[in-house]
């Protein structure tokens, strides 16, 4: 999409946007770091177990699938985001997981791929009970981190 059809679509003229915005990407990074805040804050305020943790970021991403493509996407170009900001979102893993590094990013790494399944309906069954409910909680109880330090 060109910044022209962006304002058109916005019932303004094009200069009045170039005003606020140079190009498609800053459009993206202004977008993303709104998201990623609110992303942040939630995931902050439902960190005290990975049960929760999961259910506030499978929400995000259900009720947001395309801001989650990017806020996901490799595309991005994360250099336009300030600095710390991706990492201080997603810290809420590492908390909820004992502070571990890699049990965060592994934690992670599932709700991100369940994420993205859901956003692909990959998994049979209507939106609300389906078989991937059943994942989410096994995935939760397999990264709680009483099971976790015993394993």
């Amino acid at each position: 999409m060109s910044i022209r059809t962006l304002a058109a679509e916005l019932n303004i003229k094009a200069p009045s946007l170039y005003k606020h915005v140079k190009t498609r990407e800053d459009i993206a990074a202004h977008i993303a770091t709104k998201a990623f805040i609110q992303l942040g804050q939630s995931l902050h305020e439902h960190c005290e177990s990975v049960e929760d943790l999961l259910a506030e970021y499978r929400s995000m991403a259900r009720e947001n699938p395309n801001i989650y493509r990017l806020l996901t996407s490799t595309e991005f170009p994360r250099e336009l985001l300030p600095e710390g900001l991706e990492t201080w979102a997603v810290t809420p893993f590492y908390l909820v997981t004992g502070h571990d590094p890699i049990k965060g990013q592994a934690l992670w790494a599932f709700a991100h791929g369940m994420a993205i399944l859901e956003i692909d309906a990959r998994f049979a069954g209507p939106s609300n009970g389906s078989p991937a409910d059943g994942v989410w909680e096994i995935g939760a109880l397999a990264f709680d981190t009483q099971v976790f330090d015993q394993g």
